[in-house]
Order: structure tokens, then C-alpha cells, then sequence
């Protein structure tokens, strides 16, 4: 989950547990990217350029 707004960020195991809205800023414009089972993701953030996520095939 990453809110639009604060960009908060959260990675979730339990499909039922989602958020609806930012816990942090109460925004209610919030992305999700479901990832498969062999896939893997890693988070960075760069002041200038914002959120930067990779994703790839675990090995």
C-alpha cells in the first residue's frame, strides 16, 4: 500500500487487513501493487526523486 498524498508505505501479508485510508495523513487516495509468491520488491526514497520501488523474480 503507499498512500498518494504522504506517501506512507506499508507491505501487507493478510489480504483483510488492508487500509482503506493513510493512518498517517487520513488521506483516502491509496495505491496498491499486489505482488506474486516468486516475485520480490525493494523500497527506496531519494528527496529528489521520491519513491523508487524494483521489483524482480526471487532467486
Amino acid at each position: 500500500m503507499l498512500c498518494e498524498t504522504c506517501y506512507w508505505c506499508a507491505t501487507y501479508l493478510d489480504k483483510t487487513k488492508v487500509v482503506d485510508k493513510c493512518p498517517l495523513c487520513s488521506a483516502t487516495v491509496m495505491s496498491s501493487f499486489p505482488i506474486m509468491p516468486d516475485e520480490s520488491f525493494v523500497f527506496s526514497y531519494d528527496a529528489k526523486r521520491g519513491i523508487e520501488l524494483d521489483f524482480g523474480r526471487r532467486k
